[in-house]
Order: structure tokens, then C-alpha cells, then sequence
């Protein structure tokens, strides 16, 4: 099996990659919508992309705002949740206190800054692609720094000036699983069949201009017993005011209670796209 990735070696999404396959060929690509492609084109069998972190909330827009787009033809097909422990890095004998720059993607600067602050008060924050491309960075430069993880640390021979910066306990990272759902026999699709333990993501609009369709539609979830565990909105880009919402429930679009659900919200809602079925993520440890 062939899985996109944002690259370069290193990122926090090669990481999610090897735990959700660990035996897969992986492509790293140079962004989001460059990995997605990459599947959408038959050159790779799926993409794992960043959705959501705990502390900073989305985590790629991009994403999102793809998995809506007019005739989508990827399925979410899993999801891995990736612990985050940032470590702030150097080339060999970088004084952090002297440092002027310091590379990382956004969410890591934001996930770092009051650390940085401590430990490198001269530095300016300078947005990177990914943690890994920052750690390239600075080791092209001497005496800055970059933020990213252990494992692209030791692939690009930086050194460890301090671990674990983040501001917050717990950070964690939920990555999903891009596939199509048409694919040849013996390979990953979008449509993963009931495992027992599974979630469905989708994304709906509501009639805005009727009080309390938003919570109608909330509701037939909750008359079934069925368990919300992600909603989130975007504006639609057509009109102020108007909204998608992404929602995560437990169980498995072929399940019962979740099939009524879903086919009594198509009746109320604007429109409603499942974007996929699959296994929980059950953490190896």
C-alpha cells in the first residue's frame, strides 16, 4: 500500500502514517492538497491528513473545506490519534537565549508560545510548512531554531535543546485516513465495512432561515442513543451567516439507529454528505 503524506521524513503526519500502516510505502508531499491528489489521481491508495488537535482545534482547513468540495471522491476510511511532544532544536552548539528566528509549522509556534518566550526571547517565529521542513530549515542556518518532534530530530542530525515545550499537557493530534471508493480488489477503499467499533464523519447545512433546525437535527442522534464526539462549523462561502457543520457520532452508517438518523436528517436538512465510516482509533499501548 502506497499513503500520501504531508512531508518531508520527520512530520508529526509521516508518524500518523506509520502507525495507521505500519508496513505502507509512504509518499511524503510537499502539501495537503498535494497528498489528497495524489490518491484522487491513482497514485497513491490513501492520504493521511491532520483533522483536529486538542489544544488548538483544526488542524487543516484544507481538509475540510476538500472533503465538501462538489463531487469529492474520497471516503474517510480510518484515524490515528498522535500524542504531540514538541522539542526545540538546534544545530550543535546553538545558544537558544541568542537565537533570532525560530521555524515551525503555526500550530506548533502556537502550541510553544509561552515556552518560547522562557527559553528563547530573542527569537521570531517564522511559519513553516511542516515541523520537519523547519527543522531543515534551521539546520541550513546556523544559530536558529525550530520546533518538532524526536524522530525528525534525529533524521536531520539536530540537536535537542529542550523537550516537551508545549504550554499544555495532553496534546494530542487526530489524523484521518483518505481513500476512494472505488479501488482494486485487495486494497484500502473509502467505504471500510463495519468493524464493531467505528465512527462516521459528516457534514450537513441547515435551513437556516427555520428557528431551531440546527438542534432538530442534533436532536435525531440523541432520541437514538447515538454519541456526538466532534461538531465543528465552517462558513459555507456563499452567503454571511450561513454555516456547514462537521460532526463525528459513534457507530457505522450501516448500523440501524444511525442509518434512520441520517436518512431522517436528509429530509430536514439542507443536504447532508457521510463522509465515511470506520474503526475507532484504539491506541497500541
Amino acid at each position: 500500500m502506497r499513503v500520501a503524506h504531508l512531508g518531508p521524513r520527520g512530520t508529526y503526519t509521516e508518524v500518523a502514517a506509520l502507525l495507521w500502516r505500519p508496513d505502507a510505502d509512504l509518499a511524503p508531499l510537499p502539501s495537503v492538497p498535494a497528498a489528497i491528489d495524489a490518491v484522487i489521481r491513482g497514485e497513491a491508495d490513501a492520504a493521511v491528513c491532520a483533522m483536529e488537535n486538542s489544544i488548538e482545534g483544526t488542524a487543516s482547513i484544507e481538509t475540510l473545506d476538500l472533503l465538501i468540495g462538489p463531487d469529492f471522491p474520497l471516503r474517510v476510511c480510518g484515524e490515528v490519534v498522535v500524542p504531540v511532544q514538541h522539542m526545540l532544536v538546534g544545530g550543535p552548539g546553538t545558544d537558544a537565549g541568542a537565537a533570532t528566528r525560530v521555524y515551525s509549522h503555526p500550530s506548533a509556534l502556537l502550541q510553544c508560545r509561552q515556552s518560547l518566550g522562557r527559553l528563547a526571547p530573542q527569537a521570531t517565529p517564522v511559519a513553516a510548512l511542516s515541523t520537519a521542513g523547519a527543522i531543515e530549515s534551521a539546520m541550513a542556518e546556523p544559530g536558529t531554531l525550530a520546533i518538532g518532534n524526536e524522530r525528525s530530530a534525529e533524521i536531520y542530525g539536530a540537536t535537542i535543546l529542550a523537550r516537551d515545550i508545549g504550554d499544555e499537557r495532553g496534546n494530542e493530534t487526530r489524523f484521518v485516513a483518505l481513500a476512494a471508493l472505488a479501488a482494486p480488489a485487495g486494497r484500502v477503499t473509502g467505504e471500510a465495512p463495519p468493524s464493531g467499533d467505528d465512527k462516521t464523519s459528516l457534514a450537513f447545512t441547515t435551513q437556516h432561515d427555520r428557528p431551531g433546525s440546527l438542534v432538530e437535527i442534533l436532536g435525531l442522534f440523541a432520541a437514538r442513543g447515538i454519541n456526538m464526539t466532534r461538531i465543528e462549523s465552517r462558513p459555507t462561502r456563499r452567503q454571511l451567516g450561513t454555516y456547514v457543520f462537521f460532526l463525528d457520532v459513534q457507530g457505522h452508517q450501516q448500523d440501524a439507529p444511525l442509518a434512520e438518523a441520517l436518512a431522517e436528517a436528509e429530509a430536514v436538512a439542507h443536504w447532508v454528505r457521510v463522509l465515511g465510516s470506520y474503526p475507532r482509533w484504539v491506541s497500541p499501548d
